[in-house]
């Protein structure tokens, strides 16, 4: 991973005005419901799939459709180290911005005596620390597949067979056909519950195996991709 490399992200991300729109809304509208109606609790919050994925389009298709990359690659920069950084960039700042949220709703819940237990709001913190880092691998991947916001599109193709597999699975009395549109959706979005993994006596080992092997899958397809990318530095004629 490269420093470098991360700080660029992040101010890249910083300069779209449209994201930092999208993301204000995101970020701040769960907070006004609080406020209007405290009893919801930081149920409101729901998850932070979305902001996540506001900050990951386009995080490799931007790059391989602009040229960047050409200019880039010429530098002492491996194609590892480059998708790695996109990767933790996206998912630090995922983190960041679901961590304030969180923590903003429960100072509101607090003022509006509605104060969360503790344990509710570390449980919603680190639900969405472990679903940027694994949402952020996937897109990742797409990502380095398709140029542009190409990997929105993979990811709604991805997301549609699966419900629709699981949707035929239930009309036709298929269970491997079902089990393949859910293990589609668990591919698409992987997360771990924390409620679960500390409220149950027995260790859930397949959420966490899913988990796990999704993000090293992705950022090592990821990888392999790019690595295969031809990319050509000059212009011919």
């Amino acid at each position: 991973m490269n420093e470098a490399l991360i700080l660029a992200m992040l101010r890249q991300r910083a300069a779209s005005p449209v994201r930092l729109v999208l993301l204000a809304f995101l970020f701040g509208m769960p907070l006004l419901v609080a406020v209007g109606a405290p009893a919801i609790g930081l149920s409101v919050l729901g998850d932070g799939y979305g902001m996540i994925l506001v900050l990951a389009a386009g995080m490799i298709g931007q790059d391989l459709s602009s040229g960047v990359l050409q200019l880039l690659f010429a530098r002492p920069v491996t194609r590892s180290s480059y998708v790695l950084s996109r990767w933790i960039a996206v998912s630090l700042a995922g983190v960041a911005l679901c961590t304030l949220q969180a923590l903003f709703c429960a100072l509101l819940l607090t003022l509006r005596s509605a104060q969360p237990e503790m344990r509710t709001l570390l449980l919603v913190i680190g639900d969405n620390v472990l679903l940027a880092f694994g949402l952020a691998a996937v897109m990742t991947l797409f990502s380095s597949l398709l140029g542009g916001f190409g990997d929105l599109a993979i990811l709604l193709v991805v997301t549609i067979t699966g419900k629709v597999l699981e949707a035929i699975a239930q009309f036709a009395n298929s269970p491997i056909m079902g089990r393949i549109g859910t293990e589609i959706g668990i591919f698409v979005l992987p997360k771990i519950a924390l409620a679960q993994v500390f409220g149950s006596a027995d260790v859930p080992w397949f959420m966490l195996a899913s988990y796990a092997s999704t993000v090293t899958l992705c950022l090592a397809f990821a990888i392999v991709v790019m690595n295969r990318k031809e990319l050509s530095y000059a212009s011919s004629g």
